[in-house]
């Protein structure tokens, strides 16, 4: 039984991955794709609809939760982004290697590296978000690498297999990780399967990880999972975190630290 939902989730990741990249599938050519009936498609499609991630149409589907343009999320980063971003630069120290996120939150942080930390004399920051890269190309004095891969056009990321690859090899003293949700059930998810396994890529090259996600992120879960809620051990939030929120990290054993206090 653990074996066929393990094959049933599989199928469910492939699909929705295909759905985030295309916005729309054919029933046709998910089943000619994946080597499945088109039976075994639909309901997979049906599956996914109860979720609330798509709706079916004649012969298909189509996305409900497709990402924003990275563009438009960056318009639309909140006070609490901000914060939270430029909260997580007081945990640089000199002669680390940190990793910086493909996130909108990351950005602010990013843009708060760049208007300079003199606290920090020396750093090396790997990321593999293009706007993270170019936030920060020319503005520090820090060693900047970009991992390369395929464009993933709605993060402004790069992924895929040369991206892993790469990251295979790094040794990173901490990664600033961004979510597109977070509960005490399905832990830290996002919204598209490439950037968590990115996520879970980098995360296994990490000494440490520090999620930097607003409180609105709590009790939202995205389609595909990045680690358990007790998988890491800071989260750097504002407080308006719900008073779940908060019993949820303590239980889970997770350091909260709230950007307003840095």
């Amino acid at each position: 039984m653990a074996d066929r939902d393990h094959l049933a989730d599989h199928r469910l990741e492939l699909i929705m991955s295909e759905l985030s990249a295309r916005g729309e599938c054919r029933t046709r050519q998910l089943a000619q794709q994946f080597q499945l009936s088109e039976m075994t498609v639909r309901r997979d499609l049906a599956e996914l609809e109860t979720r609330g991630l798509l709706r079916r149409v004649h012969g298909g589907a189509v996305i409900l939760n497709r990402d924003v343009e990275y563009a438009r999320r960056l318009e639309l980063a909140s006070a609490q982004k901000q914060q939270v971003g430029r909260a997580a630069t007081r945990l640089l120290k000199s002669g680390q290697t940190v990793y910086l996120d493909a996130g909108t939150t990351a950005c602010e942080m990013a843009r708060a590296i760049g208007q300079g930390l003199p606290q920090v004399t020396h750093l090396n920051i790997v990321t593999h978000g293009i706007s993270i890269a170019t936030e920060l190309a020319g503005r520090t004095p820090y060693h900047l690498q970009l991992i390369g891969g395929e464009v993933y056009q709605n993060a402004l990321s790069t992924v895929g297999p040369v991206a892993l690859a790469q990251i295979a090899d790094l040794k990173i003293d901490l990664f600033f990780m961004g979510a597109g949700g977070v509960d005490a059930t399905q832990g830290w998810s996002n919204s598209n399967h490439v950037e968590a396994v990115i996520k879970r890529a980098v995360i296994a090259r990490s000494k440490s990880v520090c999620a930097i996600c607003d409180s609105a992120k709590w009790g939202q879960q995205s389609f595909a999972p990045i680690l358990p809620l007790a998988g890491l051990r800071r989260w750097i939030v504002d407080r308006g975190l719900a008073r779940e929120g908060v019993e949820a990290a303590r239980v889970a054993a997770i350091t909260l630290t709230y950007a307003e206090d840095l």
